[in-house]
């Protein structure tokens, strides 16, 4: 049995970036990596949910986590650490779909990644259309909604969650829902802002 797996993540870290300066170095970066491989891979699968995919975000983790080993700095630990890069490589991977739109390319009436410059506005706007999800639709309209659009399920496992009806399912659903919200989004602000008060 190797030594070094019985190592715990901080001695193998300090060892690891001994080594970078060795010819031949990494042992100890293998082992520590190598310890999270199956874990960052089950948490990848979790957010993406398709084998492929979660397997090339796992890979593109630990070769980001190894290149970036001298830039972490302890403040937690290193699994969290790790598992934050994992965590972006995901949601960079994911494209959130509008809570407005249907997913054949229109484009999108809220922006989710706003400049700098638009970040208050972009607040507001989020803050409305959850009030305008919370107002308008129904609770099996906004349990769906929520989990295509911030949990990013496909349609065919929101329909079996809920236990939809297979023919329209959960396309039906949401379709429906988006109208509903459009049509609320549509409305003057003073009439939408008099109908809540």
């Amino acid at each position: 049995m190797n030594h070094l797996s019985t190592l715990p993540d901080e001695e193998l870290l300090r060892r690891a970036l001994l080594e970078r300066r060795e010819p031949g170095g990494g042992r100890a970066a293998s082992v520590l990596l190598e310890r999270y491989q199956e874990r960052v891979y089950v948490w990848c699968l979790r957010i993406v949910r398709d084998h492929a995919k979660a397997l090339e975000l796992a890979q593109e983790t630990l070769v980001n986590a190894y290149r970036r080993l001298d830039t972490f700095e302890g403040r937690s630990g290193f699994s969290s650490w790790l598992f934050a890069i994992a965590r972006n490589r995901c949601l960079s991977a994911l494209r959130r779909p509008s809570p407005f739109m249907d997913e054949e390319g229109l484009e999108e009436l809220v922006d989710p990644r706003p400049r700098p410059d638009e970040r208050r506005e972009a607040r507001v706007d989020e803050e409305t259309v959850l009030d305008l999800v919370r107002r308008h639709l129904d609770l099996v309209e906004q349990e769906a909604l929520w989990l295509r659009c911030y949990e990013g399920l496909p349609v065919d496992e929101i329909t079996r969650l809920l236990g939809l009806d297979a023919s329209s399912g959960a396309r039906g659903l949401l379709q429906r829902a988006r109208r509903k919200l459009r049509a609320a989004w549509e409305q003057p602000a003073a009439e939408r802002a008099g109908r809540h008060g």
